[in-house]
């Protein structure tokens, strides 16, 4: 084991707000666990702990304070994972938190009281009122040539008038302008200051290593940590279109090249129009405007340096009027650019499966890792896996089994008449499918721009409603009466016309056994979310079969999935 840099328990930077402790039943803990160490008491945030939280919050703890750089605790849905991450947050702090979404992080913030930083997009300009928001606000959309400094805005110069805002990662103190300051630079001093900091995954991928208004901390915890892969593979991902090369450069992607894939032979074009890219003048531009095209031009120069570096980590994807670059792995990339900004990571997740495998697609050193497996509290009588297989729902087969899933479902529905259920169906063709032949006034759908909306409206009825969605997996909460029956339809495998996919694949067959099983074990687990709730799961599609007589998929579906299957 490889000793990393202590961590004390302090404050970050000066002027950095201290976390404040709920817990209102310090005295009481303290009789009720002597062997506890008072910081977690003390720091808890709740008045009581579930099973076993203590125990994992002083092993995790423990391990910190032993040297160990990271951290990973596989524990189910019911641990308590948000109480724990709060617990060791405040132990350690300064810390981030990073979440999947804007609605895991919007929890945390309301549940802890820590402060969550969003875009720019989330907040109205004060400077043209309630009409625009700060992506479109004047800062944004004036030419650089007008020199434009924003009443309430931000300077870096030192204004007698002008309050604290924050310092930033370099170590330069930035001021407001004056007492009344913009909403969006607000909350971002706010949560650059505060010593406890939320973040989804895909801003903190862009501020802290292009940004740097945020600098390096003590603790990082980052909670549905199976997606880390995924989120660094599409932060990396560079999409080149004709229509911007034609009103940017006035260039398009040559269509003789449309055929090549092999990244060497797009190595000159992306150098070419890098050249442009880099001769252009921007004075006169919108700010924002501007701003994408210096973006534009990080990214080109660091996807060229990413060829040349691993040429063979990279795959390219031609579609009418785009090319797509993208990495195979990220374990050479992902230290760089989320790791290295806290001495230690914490990565918590229902589904790591296979810690081994974790670690090694995240280039992370065994030796630097301490892993805690949590078993699963749940009664098995509340949770059954009942499998219903009517023949494989795999592309070639879809057609003709797809028919025999209408009685099936017709039959589950039936039976659960009064209760409120999900269908996952891992595609839309799947969705549209079952919305069409199935004769249900219970059902309801939805599209990729109003999941949200359809979600929202689907756990405040209270009617027996059934919703049939391809992206319910994971990041949903439906406890108790808000789900008690879901099916999986179709066994959810990554989808092998991508061709990043086929060639990880073929490159890792482990990798690709993984995900399938990674995302089936996510959505069993949306509607059963505590020790006295009930859930039954429904699996149609006969590829299930394959995670339990494949040796790559066996190894890796946990016993707790196992020991609920009931076969009919």
């Amino acid at each position: 084991m490889i000793k990393a840099r202590c961590i004390c328990p302090k404050n970050g930077s000066e002027g950095a707000k201290k976390s404040s402790p709920k817990n209102n039943n310090v005295s009481e803990l303290r009789r009720l666990y002597p062997d506890v160490d008072d910081e977690i008491i003390e720091n808890f945030p709740f008045s009581e702990p579930r099973h076993n939280q203590f125990d994992i919050i002083s092993r995790i703890s423990d391990a910190i304070d032993e040297g160990y750089r990271y951290i990973i605790l596989e524990a189910g849905t019911g641990t308590g994972k948000s109480a724990i991450a709060t617990t060791l947050a405040r132990i350690y702090e300064p810390a981030y938190i990073l979440t999947m979404t804007k609605q895991l992080q919007r929890q945390y913030a309301e549940e802890f009281g820590y402060p969550m930083v969003k875009g720019r997009g989330n907040f109205s300009c004060k400077d043209t009122g309630l009409v625009d928001t700060c992506d479109i606000g004047t800062c944004q959309t004036v030419p650089n040539s007008q020199n434009f400094a924003c009443k309430f805005g931000i300077t870096k110069s030192q204004y007698e008038e002008g309050p604290f805002a924050f310092e930033d990662a370099y170590g330069t103190p930035i001021h407001f302008r004056s007492a009344d300051q913009c909403n969006y630079w607000r909350q971002k001093a706010r949560a650059v200051e505060s010593s406890i900091t939320l973040m989804n995954y895909d801003y903190a991928l862009l501020e802290l290593a292009y940004v740097k208004h945020f600098g390096k901390r003590n603790l990082m915890i980052l909670d549905e940590a199976h997606n880390i892969e995924d989120k660094l593979m599409r932060r990396m991902e560079l999409n080149i279109y004709n229509r911007s090369l034609r009103n940017d450069i006035k260039k398009s992607i040559p269509q003789n090249m449309m055929g090549y894939d092999d990244p060497k032979d797009w190595t000159a074009f992306i150098q070419s129009i890098y050249g442009s890219y880099k001769d252009m003048g921007l004075k006169e531009l919108p700010k924002n405007k501007a701003d994408r095209i210096n973006r534009t031009k990080g990214r080109l120069s660091e996807l060229m340096s990413n060829l040349e570096a691993h040429p063979e980590n990279w795959v390219v994807d031609t579609s009418p009027g785009s090319v797509s670059f993208k990495p195979l792995k990220v374990d050479v990339y992902a230290n760089e650019r989320l790791f290295q900004y806290a001495d230690t990571c914490i990565f918590m997740s229902a589904t790591i499966l296979d810690h081994e495998l974790f670690c090694k697609w995240l280039g992370i050193d065994p030796k630097e890792v301490y892993f805690l497996r949590i078993k699963s509290t749940f009664p098995v009588s509340s949770r059954p896996v009942h499998i219903k297989s009517v023949g494989p729902l795999s592309q070639r087969a879809i057609r003709r089994t797809a028919p025999k899933t209408i009685p099936i479902l017709e039959k589950i529905l039936e039976h659960h008449h009064r209760e409120k259920g999900l269908i996952h169906t891992h595609n839309y063709k799947c969705q549209e499918y079952i919305i069409n032949h199935l004769q249900d006034k219970r059902l309801m759908s939805h599209d990729s721009k109003n999941r949200e909306q359809k979600l929202h409206e689907f756990e405040k009825s209270r009617d027996p409603l059934v919703l049939v969605s391809p992206s319910m997996s994971e990041g949903v909460d439906l406890p108790y009466e808000k789900c008690q029956f879901q099916v999986i339809y179709k066994v959810p495998f990554p989808y092998l016309g991508d061709r990043q996919i086929k060639k990880r694949k073929d490159m890792d067959p482990k990798w690709y056994a993984y995900k399938t099983v990674m995302t089936l074990i996510q959505a069993y687990g949306r509607g059963m979310r505590a020790e006295d709730d009930y859930c039954e799961t429904y699996v149609l599609d006969g590829n299930i079969k394959m995670l339990f007589r494949n040796k790559l998929y066996k190894s890796l579906v946990p016993e707790f999935f196992n020991e609920a299957i009931e076969r009919d």
